[in-house]
């Protein structure tokens, strides 16, 4: 049985407009829906057309009479044999809920009646009218807005009018919490990056990516939602201690500027990189311990053009050295392999100022490297750091790099010139 949603209402046209498009009119179109609409002054009993006449006990406006809606009503009975469930949209009932677009999915046939002027005579809602509903503390012109707004969140629940259940399971209040925020093309937009656990093709680490957010949005915009989750499974409680930490780190202010670096960026660069040194030491990594990169190092880059900076309200937060020529160090790699033999980027000397670390700017770094390693038509990004930088290692996994093996770069004599290398494969714009 196809489903039935009627709606009577002073304003046809209105309505129509709304339904006849989009997901619902294709819906009907397709034979998943019926859609079917009643005109209430057709059943005004009088030659004006007139239903609505002022109210008792005086006041301003006009309201619409009981015995036009009611035949109205009767012409919807009499058309299928049965009585369909009536819905009132009003200020005075109930707020509308995905729980409630559900129980209402699972009926038959649904009438909405949409009421105008200052309302309804009070009797016949009494008479035939079986639920009120309300979308909220404030009072439109009419209820035909309201009526579609709640007939659309019904109808697209209904089986075979969108394409999958998982379309409507995965959004807002299904299960009580909001939805999770969602990215499309560009990486990079307006400066403001696409978070890297989307980027990693790792479906496992996406849907987590994605429940620590609505988690997090429920949290913060919806409380009165999020004190009603059940949330004792270790899973949720493990997300839920990531949440705690990840509020005790610094905000990054957005939007986040990329530009190629600059001669007076220099001395700010050097204090970015001996930060970087002395965290290095503190997790007793040998990189970076034997005076590189100095100030003759960043002179090349930028005198190459393949030094770049990102600024955070206009400080510099970090910086890297992109270069699209071969490196000789990657001709030998051994307990593995790259991919493939075509050209590609390489990430060099990079820091993320102290201040920024734990805020995301490192995985903003990583995103620029790919756009520009894509402007300049490569499809491979590679890098390699210290067996012992599990930081680095750690971005880089994020980030949708992988693995590849051992190679061996020149560093001075006392320090351990082993590494890990690793490359990541840049989707197209």
């Amino acid at each position: 049985m196809i489903p039935l949603f009627e709606v009577a209402t002073l304003f046809v046209d209105m309505c129509q407009a709304v339904t006849d498009e989009s997901i619902i009119g294709r819906a009907q179109r397709a034979g998943k829906i019926q859609v079917r609409y009643w005109n209430i002054r057709d059943y005004a009993g009088n030659k004006h057309n007139r239903v609505d006449d002022c109210t008792y006990g005086g006041g301003r406006g006009m309201l619409m009479q009981a015995a036009p809606i009611y035949r109205c009503w009767q012409a919807v009975c009499q058309a299928s044999g049965e009585r369909p469930y009536v819905v009132f949209p009003s200020p005075q009932g109930k707020v509308f809920t995905q729980q409630k677009a559900v129980e209402l999915s699972r009926r038959p046939r649904l009438l909405f009646l949409c009421g105008h002027y200052e309302g309804v005579d009070q009797r016949v809602l009494d008479e035939i009218v079986d639920e009120e509903l309300s979308l909220g503390d404030f009072v439109p012109t009419g209820g035909e807005i309201a009526a579609m707004a709640v007939a659309d969140a019904v109808c697209r629940l209904v089986p075979g009018v969108l394409s999958d259940a998982a379309c409507f399971q995965e959004e807002s209040h299904w299960d009580g919490l909001l939805e999770y925020p969602q990215y499309s093309r560009p990486e990079v937009w307006h400066g403001r990056a696409v978070p890297p656990e989307l980027l990693t093709g790792d479906h496992a680490k996406v849907e987590r990516w994605r429940r620590k957010q609505s988690l997090l949005r429920t949290r913060e915009r919806r409380p009165e939602l999020y004190g009603n989750l059940d949330l004792s499974s270790k899973a949720d409680q493990k997300l839920l201690a990531e949440l705690e930490q990840d509020l005790t780190r610094p905000v990054l202010p957005q939007p986040v500027e990329c530009r190629p670096a600059r001669q007076d960026d220099l001395d700010a660069m050097l204090v970015i990189a001996a930060q970087a040194q002395a965290f290095l030491a503190s997790c007793k990594v040998d990189q970076w311990q034997d005076g590189y990169p100095e100030r003759r190092h960043f002179q090349v880059d930028l005198d190459r053009g393949e030094c770049f900076v990102l600024t955070c309200e206009g400080t510099l937060g970090a910086f890297f050295v992109l270069s699209s020529r071969p490196e000789p160090s990657y001709n030998s790699i051994s307990d593995g392999k790259w991919s493939r033999e075509e050209p590609y980027a390489v990430l060099h000397r990079c820091a993320v100022a102290e201040q920024w670390r734990g805020a995301g700017l490192a995985d903003r770094m990583i995103a620029e490297c790919g756009q520009l390693a894509l402007s300049q038509g490569l499809g491979w990004l590679r890098v390699d750091t210290h067996k012992k930088n599990k930081a680095m290692q750690g971005l880089l996994r994020r980030n949708g790099f992988q693995y590849r093996g051992n190679i061996t770069v020149t560093v001075n004599g006392g320090h351990d010139p082993r590494r890990v290398a690793y490359e990541k494969r840049l989707k197209p714009l």
